[in-house]
């Protein structure tokens, strides 16, 4: 065990450093070699799908000694006897697959670490030849080995947060093959909803300091997972990084057959006589370019682009064309789609008038998270898929609800205004109230108001409540939440916040009756949409001192261009629906919604789908495999 490569490696993960390494699979210790040559931070020697030999293994792990590569066995499953023997023989630590729950993650530790703390056995020669007595041999070995966990089941989901509060774990990694065909999607790298899971494992993981790992697929997968937050990546196994070289190679001869993460080949090779045809995954060869359409409020009146950094690099070097739409209209028109595969849409409506006449149209990718603008029905009937940007907001959303309940509680309008008023007398009449000890009520618990909870953990509040009739109990307790009534949130928690989408259940879902359950020491915050709150009954509670104050970033009738009741309150901040706009925001929903549209174009479905029972319509299947080859089933 190399003692201090060991400690250098935990100390990058803890501070949310990537780390990046290679899956060993071959039996020839040269590819560890090349690895430790180019300083790659860890090796996963894969002793179950290399079906390699001891001794095999033993030639790997010598490849890395005297160097600072990190080399983790990769055991067939948890045994006791295949942990001692890897550690024996020089591994730095071990992954074990299949692990389901936290008893026998517990029971990994105690195998891997010696006496007293667990039960692996020390031999005479260990004990005696080092220097050391056999309290600091232990202690030092034990703070140093690495047990890394593969979560890949279902029953792995339902048991990962009993798995934080495991000592002697700080790396998890995830198996999505696997993972998807637990969940009953036979041969699929990831099946419908399994990347958010594991999405929601790693983001539990992380906010109890553990970092997470996953073996990338691609050059471009590997970037998603970083922006994911990902901190152990795997830039491939051994022979998927010789294949995809050696693709790199045929390509720039026209010979570019496609294949799948697990290796897979369509049964009609597309080899193209074209050096300038990118292969579609799932094996078909498209005629002309993916055609990708933005509304026109992407670019202001001098045609200038918005949003400089939103994602558009990932198209460069693959066969997609990128056009705009040549005016901004309100609703988006039907000519505006007649010649696009897929649109990027930003604030038109779509409506079922828009998707009137469209063969050739794809699918819509939502420039965000709200989708209340676009007819998703007619979308279905016209064999349109739409997706939104999941995850990409969660974070800076939940930021400026953080920002505005501070500024709210510490009434930072009024403290401003009394330095450029001149009134430095009044402020011992402005004292404000810390989130320390109180409730916060979250309405509608996706992303961002999970995001929102995971942000407050350190402030020192209350149990948080959520009201969304889609979320379990069990769901929720991961979080440190409690899943209530709507009526009894109201009632209890000292700040409303709004995280739920409009529909027709949610239209003036806080309204007069809402409001008078609310304390009066209470905020609410609106960064949802406009419609939940009936804003005449809000302005008549503020008005007359029934809540403590609000904060609201959406309102009915956008754009406004008069100013609301509520512009005149002290109590009351506002924004034009920009509260959490940043740089970082609009990177991550643009790379999101441009990363989907890879996806499809490449036959794979993205991430997100707001009607998935398009996926399973003949006629979108027939569309998909026409323009991208995708919809195989």
């Amino acid at each position: 065990m190399k003692t201090p490569a060991c400690r250098n490696l935990r100390g990058k993960l803890r501070g949310g450093h990537p780390t990046f390494g290679l899956w060993v699979t071959l039996d020839s210790p040269s590819i560890t070699e090349m690895a430790v040559a180019l300083g790659m931070d860890w090796v996963v020697i894969d002793a179950e799908h290399g079906h390699l030999d001891w001794q095999e293994i033993v030639a790997h792990l010598r490849a890395t000694v005297r160097s600072e590569t990190v080399a983790l066995v990769r055991i067939a499953e948890l045994n006791g006897g295949l942990i001692k023997r890897a550690l024996d023989v020089g591994a730095d630590g071990v992954v074990i697959p299949w692990v389901e729950t936290a008893e026998q993650l517990a029971q990994a530790v105690r195998f891997a670490h010696y006496p007293p703390e667990g039960l692996r056995g020390i031999g005479a020669e260990r004990a005696t030849a080092w220097g050391q007595c056999l309290r600091e041999h232990a202690a030092s070995a034990n703070d140093a080995v690495f047990v890394v966990p593969i979560l890949e089941t279902l029953r792995a989901k339902e048991n990962v947060a009993a798995m934080c509060g495991v000592d002697g774990t700080d790396l998890f990694f995830f198996g999505p093959a696997d993972y998807s065909a637990s969940a009953g999607f036979r041969g699929q790298w990831e099946g419908p909803g399994v990347a958010d899971d594991i999405l929601r494992m790693k983001d539990l993981l992380c906010q109890a300091g553990k970092q997470c790992g996953v073996v990338a697929t691609s050059d471009e997968n590997v970037q998603q997972r970083l922006q994911q937050g990902f901190r152990a990546i795997a830039l491939g196994m051994d022979s998927g990084l010789l294949l995809r070289s050696l693709r790199t190679s045929l390509a720039s001869v026209g010979c570019n057959r496609s294949m799948q993460p697990d290796l897979s080949v369509p049964t009609e090779p597309s080899f193209s006589p074209s050096l300038h045809l990118t292969p579609v995954r799932s094996g078909a060869s498209r005629k002309r370019p993916f055609r990708i359409a933005l509304t026109g409020d992407f670019h202001d009146e001098e045609n200038r682009p918005r949003y400089p950094e939103m994602g558009l690099e990932l198209f460069e070097g693959r066969s997609i064309e990128v056009q705009r739409f040549g005016e901004h209209r309100a609703e988006i028109g039907a000519d505006q789609l007649a010649d696009a595969n897929g649109v990027i849409v930003l604030s038109p409506r779509v409506t079922a008038a828009s998707l009137a006449s469209c063969p050739d149209l794809l699918a819509l990718g939502r420039f965000g998270v709200g989708y209340d603008t676009v007819n998703v029905r007619a979308c279905t009937a016209a064999d349109v898929l739409l997706f939104i940007a999941t995850g990409a907001v969660d974070r800076p959303v939940a930021e400026a609800t953080v920002g505005w309940m501070l500024a709210l509680t510490h009434h930072m309008r009024i403290k401003d205004q009394l330095v450029r008023e001149g009134r430095w007398e009044d402020r011992g009449r402005n004292l404000g109230c810390e989130l320390r000890d109180r409730t916060l009520g979250v309405i509608g618990f996706g992303g961002i108001g999970r995001a929102l909870v995971r942000l407050l953990a350190g402030f020192g509040m209350k149990t948080p409540l959520v009201f969304d009739p889609f979320i379990t109990n069990a769901t929720a307790a991961e979080f440190g939440a409690k899943v209530v009534t709507l009526d009894q949130l109201l009632t209890e928690a000292d700040f409303v916040s709004i995280h739920c989408p409009l529909t027709e259940q949610t239209r003036n879902l806080i309204a007069e009756r809402e409001l008078g359950l609310m304390k009066r020491s209470a905020y609410l915050l609106n960064t949802a949409r406009g419609g939940i709150v009936d804003e005449k009954a809000l302005d008549a509670a503020i008005r007359e001192g029934r809540l403590a104050g609000a904060a609201l970033d959406c309102f009915v009738g956008e754009p406004l261009t008069t100013p609301p009741p509520f512009a005149h309150y002290d109590n009351v901040l506002l924004a034009p629906h920009n509260i959490a706009w940043t740089h970082e925001l609009f990177r991550d929903v643009g790379r999101t919604v441009c990363r989907g549209m890879l996806d499809l174009a490449d036959g794979v479905a993205p991430r997100g789908i707001i009607n998935p029972e398009v996926l399973e319509r003949p006629g979108f299947q027939a569309k998909w495999q026409r323009l991208c080859g995708g919809g195989t089933g």
